[in-house]
């Protein structure tokens, strides 16, 4: 009897650690952002949207046999009648004399003029109706922070991303002469619900729902011409959140799926939430969270 009860409460011991591990402890955070599997998944959707051809054939006209004639009667040949006199034929005029034809004149050359090739020139505006939020293949934007956990458990990282994402990027040629991208961050969502509503606290987004970058000059991308054309740059720019404005500088991937439909943006930078007035929220588990983490950017651009 003794040695069931022993049993019993060692089973529900480990179901017990089993249960703190895979609700607490487990690491349950999305891997970071990664351009080729965004640009697959550009191409996918690009795929699925472009119209099926599909051939009709039509039937031959149907064709009605002639109606049947009756031969006419015949009729009477009428009488011959004697031909008329012949008469003298009218003497002959000279033709005048014949003028030559003035020279012809040549049509000066056509020229033909061609329309300005853009290429990537136009508004590119972020496209939130490519991938899904639910496997985080979809346009966002979030934050990866680092935490250490108590009684010597370990560390864990926590995500959170947001998919109401706006804004547009502005392309002259190779240059990308603006750009200005807008997150809600009511709508955030971590890998753990129970940590959603701690976050929102922290960026009040009750008062200040919204966190905004900017750039903050014409930036020259390289040679971005053919589809399948990658470019790396750093974009100066400018970050508000909580209604604090402070100089950035988000290190960008952008990879070009096709010249007219998708152009696919990665971009992480490195924050310190003090200094955007952020207080890390805290749980009875969590040792210590990070002061700074990094804020992770996955856009689809169309236009």
């Amino acid at each position: 009897m003794r040695r069931n009860v022993v049993g019993v409460v060692v089973a529900a011991i480990a179901a017990l650690a089993f249960a703190v591990w895979f609700f607490v402890l487990r690491d349950t955070a999305p891997p970071p952002p990664d351009l080729g599997n965004a640009a697959a998944v550009a191409a996918a959707a690009q795929s699925s949207t472009l119209p099926t051809p599909t051939s009709t054939t039509t039937a031959p006209p149907t064709t009605t046999a002639p109606p049947t004639t009756t031969a006419p009667p015949t009729t009477t040949a009428p009488p011959t009648t004697t031909a008329p006199p012949t008469t003298t034929a009218l003497p002959t005029t000279t033709a005048p004399p014949t003028t030559t034809a003035p020279p012809t004149t040549t049509a000066p050359p056509t020229t033909t003029t061609e329309a300005p090739d853009v290429g990537l020139s136009g508004t590119w505006t972020v496209d939130t109706s490519i991938g899904s939020f639910s496997d985080f293949t979809s346009t966002y934007v979030g934050f990866r922070v680092d935490e250490e956990l108590g009684s010597g458990i370990g560390s864990t990282t926590a995500v959170g991303r947001t998919p109401i994402v706006s804004g547009t990027f502005e392309l002259d040629g190779s240059t990308l002469v603006a750009a200005e991208i807008t997150a809600d961050l009511s709508k955030i969502r971590t890998d753990r619900s129970r940590r959603d509503s701690k976050a929102k606290q922290a960026l009040d987004t009750d008062n200040h729902p919204e966190a905004t970058f900017t750039l903050a000059g014409p930036i020259d991308l390289g040679d971005l011409s053919g589809e399948g054309a990658e470019v790396e740059v750093s974009a100066p720019g400018t970050l508000t959140i909580k209604g604090v404005t402070n100089d950035v500088e988000v290190e960008l991937a952008a990879l070009l799926v096709s010249e007219t439909v998708t152009v696919v943006v990665i971009g992480t930078f490195d924050i310190v939430f003090a200094d955007y007035g952020v207080e890390v929220p805290s749980a009875p588990i969590v040792l210590s969270v990070e002061d700074h983490g990094v804020v992770e950017i996955q856009l689809f651009l169309t236009r």
